[in-house]
């Protein structure tokens, strides 16, 4: 089983080195990037990835956009091939630590794919202020 990040840019490649600064030892996961070269470059990057990956087993592709061009080449793919194949939208670093490291002891794409969606969607958090009278103790931690 392995997971592609596609993104605009670098994105897609900061989230990988992010993700291997915390978690050593994962070889499943890789990053393809639509960069200046244009569309048809990534097109053929993809598909030529995709090809090798989906060689060796189940594919997770992780997009940083629904609708974005990252996501477009990448829905192409899943529909020639969706036994093998999912596809999310949202790339974030929660998704990928998660996903990730359940990747390393599973091939169970489906449950993967409902890993991914369900720590992407719940690393997205906003921090209130706390209330004036909040009575906190000055050793308490941060988290």
């Amino acid at each position: 089983m392995h997971i592609l990040l596609v993104s605009h840019g670098k994105l897609c490649e900061g989230v990988l080195d992010a993700f291997s600064m915390l978690v050593s030892g994962c070889t499943n996961i890789s990053a393809l990037s639509l960069t200046e070269s244009g569309v048809e470059d990534f097109r053929a990057r993809l598909e030529s990835k995709v090809a090798e990956l989906t060689s060796e087993g189940d594919l997770l592709i992780l997009a940083d956009l629904k609708g974005g061009t990252p996501y477009n080449e990448s829905y192409a793919c899943f529909l020639r091939d969706p036994e093998h194949i999912r596809l999310a939208a949202g790339l974030n670093l929660p998704m990928v630590l998660e996903a990730g490291i359940a990747a390393m002891d599973s091939n169970d794409l489906d449950a993967i794919y409902k890993t991914a969606l369900d720590s992407g969607a719940f690393g997205i958090q906003g921090t209130d202020a706390p209330a004036e009278d909040d009575a906190s103790d000055e050793d308490d931690d941060l988290f």
